[in-house]
């Protein structure tokens, strides 16, 4: 068995110990240049979602433990190199597997929603597709390669994050965003990118605004990925009636500790309208899939 140790103990590092082969790889500790972790008890660790009983240290004392393996737990390039030359000036000689190059090659979230359509076919689910945060369309074109033959609804600004919603994130304590985040985007960019672009229906503006005159609408897939407590929220009110008995949603953001709106929209639609069979993902944003029972 192979000892190891993860530099960068942000969301990403945490996800990371959670995909680790137990049985091949033992997690030794987590390396970190952020003081405020070091310090932190074994209660409030798990809460975050570190592993129980692995510490969080300087880079410096984690090199120092001589591991067999360094795994970089952050996805940015420059971060990653700097990393990876401070193990290396501290004498570090052994095996380094980088995230940044292991997210170029597995995506957990894309071959979930490649199954998700799959079983949707199969199970001939009827209703339309649906995306509600749309940003530059990494996944709408997605959605509309693997379903080129039913309307794909976007629902976005196309103008970055709305100052309402921000002003319900700011009373909640969910994150830090800020007005127009996500900003740097167009519905024809997006419409550029898709392979069937005739089959999308571009909403634009403030959602549920946008929904209007859909109501009869039902759907088999809906990817939410608005990031922020109240569109969330209204997305869940919004798509989950209207989806079709073995509908699913893929929702972005579930368990990511830089967008904790979602986790709280989630419960407050349980809290008020009704449970959901709901599957937390493994993959670095935190995403889950929820299921409508079929009848």
């Amino acid at each position: 068995m192979k000892t190891v140790i993860i530099l960068g103990a942000g969301q990403f590092g945490r996800a990371v110990s959670r995909l680790l082969n137990t049985e091949q790889m033992d997690l030794i500790a987590f390396g970190d240049n952020n003081p405020a972790l070091h310090h932190m008890g074994e209660e409030d660790r798990i809460r975050m979602g570190f592993p129980p009983r692995v510490p969080i240290l300087p880079v410096d004392q984690a090199v120092a433990m001589s591991p067999d393996c360094i795994l970089t737990g952050i996805t940015d390039g420059c971060r990653t190199r700097q990393l990876k030359e401070q193990a290396l000036s501290l004498g570090f000689r052994g095996e380094f597997l980088l995230l940044e190059e292991l997210y170029r090659c597995f995506d957990i979230r894309s071959a979930t929603l490649k199954q998700m359509a799959r079983r949707l076919h199969q199970q001939d689910i009827p209703g339309q597709i649906a995306e509600l945060g749309v940003y530059k369309g990494d996944t709408a074109w997605k959605l509309n390669a693997l379903f080129p033959d039913r309307r794909l609804y976007l629902f976005d600004t196309f103008e970055g994050f709305d100052s309402r919603d921000i002003q319900k994130e700011e009373e909640y304590g969910c994150s830090f965003a800020k007005k127009g985040d996500f900003s740097d985007t167009s519905e024809t960019a997006v419409l550029n990118r898709l392979p069937f672009p005739g089959r999308a229906v571009i909403r634009k503006g403030y959602f549920p605004e946008t929904a209007s005159g859909l109501d009869h609408e039902t759907y088999a897939l809906v990817s939410l990925d608005a990031d922020l407590y109240a569109p969330l929220l209204a997305g869940l009110q919004y798509f989950y009636p209207r989806l079709s008995p073995g509908g699913m949603i893929l929702m972005h953001d579930y368990n990511n500790e830089r967008f904790q709106g979602a986790a709280q929209a989630v419960a407050d639609y349980e809290k008020d309208d009704q449970r959901l069979s709901l599957v937390p993902l493994c993959d670095l944003h935190g995403s889950a899939v929820i299921v409508k029972p079929a009848v």
